[in-house]
């Protein structure tokens, strides 16, 4: 039996995103689909039985034509992409049916799994002092270094 949640509106969009941010670092690979489009339908029922293989990963399908909006805030521009999330952040971007490349991303996720709450993937822990600024500024930081050593 399938654990495929169909999502039904932009608000339930942004709540199961906000629920992967919480719960210990939740991993969410998400199928953007279309029912005229023959790829998705024949990676459909793989998926499903990928979401039963799977328990401790949330599988989510999204149809493009229903959540438009929801498509195009994710960038997606093919059908079937499959995009995979972990805490609430992007991790991957599968574009077509590519089975070996969903499981590579799903053994990604699992891997991620259980990492532990205000876990980033590379396992930096986030606390209540990682304001947008510190973000921004350990950015700047690490592209000001990558540029330094592009020129040495």
């Amino acid at each position: 039996m399938s654990r495929v949640i169909h999502v039904a509106s932009k608000e339930e969009w942004q709540s199961r995103l906000a629920e992967s941010r919480s719960f210990g670092g939740k991993a969410v690979l998400v199928d953007f689909t279309a029912k005229w489009c023959g790829p998705c339908q024949r990676i459909a029922p793989i998926y499903d039985k990928l979401s039963v293989e799977n328990p401790e990963l949330t599988f989510l399908k999204v149809d493009v034509d229903e959540l438009q909006d929801v498509a195009a805030e994710c960038g997606v521009s093919a059908m079937p992409t499959f995009m995979g999330f972990f805490n609430g952040e992007r991790v991957d971007v599968i574009v077509g049916a590519d089975l070996q490349k969903i499981n590579a991303l799903i053994t990604t996720l699992n891997s991620k799994v259980g990492a532990g709450a205000g876990q980033k993937l590379g396992g930096e822990a986030v606390g209540a002092e990682d304001s947008a600024e510190a973000r921004r500024a350990r950015l700047l930081a690490a592209a000001e270094g990558r540029n330094k050593a592009a020129y040495c």
